[in-house]
């Protein structure tokens, strides 16, 4: 993805006996971007992670990549997303260098199997969610209610809410 990749649709995906169900990953030496990625009718069963965007994917062909050619992550949804027996349903890490910008979560239920105060596990991410979401999303996130109208402003934006023992 070192060149970009952009609108993307994924649609109607069932996952299953998964360590991550949908993962975005990139670092810092790839450049380019990931924007405008659309995820629609998502159902992950028996999955470690539902949804991974992680920007420390530090795998590099050798020491000589560009350490100041960073990637843009920007325009990223998820609609409707559901399942059963997820660990952990959302994790997204973005990172003080490469932030996760205007990522949206509407209509997510999924059944998880770990019960943790960090089901949800955001860093460095700007967003939203609209609608019914469980289980609880972090406080990275803006929430909406079904007709897009603002509930509450997320608190911690750049808060890092990461538990890495699961």
């Amino acid at each position: 993805m070192s060149g970009g990749v952009s609108n993307v649709t994924v649609e109607n995906l069932l996952v299953w006996s998964s360590r991550r169900a949908v993962r975005i990953k990139t670092a810092v030496g790839r450049g380019g971007h990931v924007r405008d990625i659309t995820y629609r009718n998502l159902t992950f069963n028996d999955a470690r992670v539902g949804i991974v965007v992680k920007t420390d994917y530090n795998e590099h062909p050798d020491l000589n990549f560009d350490k100041k050619a960073l990637p843009i992550l920007e325009n990223i949804s998820f609609t409707g997303v559901h399942g059963e027996g997820v660990r952990v349903p959302v994790r997204i890490h973005g990172s003080e260098d490469i932030p996760a910008r205007n990522v949206t979560i509407r209509d997510m239920n999924v059944g998880i199997t770990y019960k943790n105060k960090h089901i949800f596990q955001c860093a460095f991410v700007q967003g939203r969610v609209i609608g019914t979401i469980v289980p609880a999303p972090c406080e990275n996130l803006d929430i909406y209610d079904e007709d897009e109208r603002l509930v509450k402003l997320s608190t911690a934006q750049n808060a890092t809410d990461i538990d890495y023992g699961i």
